[in-house]
């Protein structure tokens, strides 16, 4: 199991990494994704150019959620406006935090 430390932290969602591989976990909900270093950093930019508004669909409790589709065909993540503004917001501070533990440690 890996050694990890919280990069950021809100209501509803928690990013941690690992002091020595670098994995980086994302907790949100029932949901847990983990990504290596350079994975969590292309899927922070590929996130970041959803647009709710576009992408939403209506629910069939009224609610419109963001889809984000996986690699799995049979899994898709949905994400209300304010658990994705907050998923954003997270993962990207997250990112930032990251960085200056690289450049503490000498590798950036």
């Amino acid at each position: 199991m890996c050694n990890t430390r919280i990069l950021c932290q809100s209501n509803r969602a928690t990013v941690s990494q690992c002091t020595e591989c670098g994995m980086f976990f994302i907790w949100h909900n029932n949901i847990l994704l983990n990504f290596k270093q350079q994975e969590f950093y292309l899927f922070l930019a590929h996130i970041k150019k959803y647009v709710f508004q576009q992408r939403s669909i209506c629910f069939p409790d009224g609610e419109h959620r963001l889809l984000m589709h996986s690699a799995a065909d049979e899994i898709s993540l949905a994400f209300t406006e304010d658990e994705w503004e907050d998923i954003k917001e997270v993962l990207t501070e997250s990112a930032y935090l990251a960085n200056v533990y690289d450049i503490l440690k000498g590798e950036k």
